[in-house]
């Protein structure tokens, strides 16, 4: 697992968490908060063989994920949703997000770090983000049948 924090002046206010459905025991990492499936919702850049090996936190799966039709939208109305999440908690509550593709590779990867940079930038850095990504050193996946 590799982990990215965005510090803020305050404490950790929200979790956001890649993982890759089709590995054991990835569906036990959704225990609450938000939920989002990007399998239908975006390209997969693992079908591209110059990406397949990379992952979401390289620049070109990156940038690539983004410049998917409707990434960007899904991204802020995404962020919007654990913002508004996190003004209903009691204070010192974690808000959840986990973002999941075939893998933990690549889509998850990427969106998780775009919707935890939005959220910490939307909060002015007053809180801290941590960002999961369970799966993204895990070997790619073969093509689903």
């Amino acid at each position: 697992m590799q982990t990215t924090f965005l510090d803020g002046l305050g404490p950790v206010a929200a979790v956001i968490r890649s993982i890759g459905v089709r590995h054991d025991g990835a569906h036990q990492l959704v225990t609450d908060g938000l939920y989002l499936d990007l399998r239908w919702a975006l390209r997969n850049p693992a079908d591209d063989p110059a990406l397949r090996y990379a992952t979401g936190l390289d620049a070109g799966v990156y940038a690539h994920v983004l410049a998917t039709p409707g990434a960007r939208e899904l991204i802020v109305r995404t962020a919007v949703q654990l913002q508004a999440l996190a003004e209903e908690v009691p204070a010192g509550r974690l808000v959840r997000l986990t973002v999941a593709c075939q893998g933990g590779r690549h889509r998850s990867v990427a969106v998780a770090e775009a919707v935890a940079r939005r959220l910490w930038s939307a909060w002015g850095g007053e809180y801290g983000v941590e960002v999961e990504h369970h799966h993204v050193d895990h070997p790619v996946l073969p093509a689903a049948v």
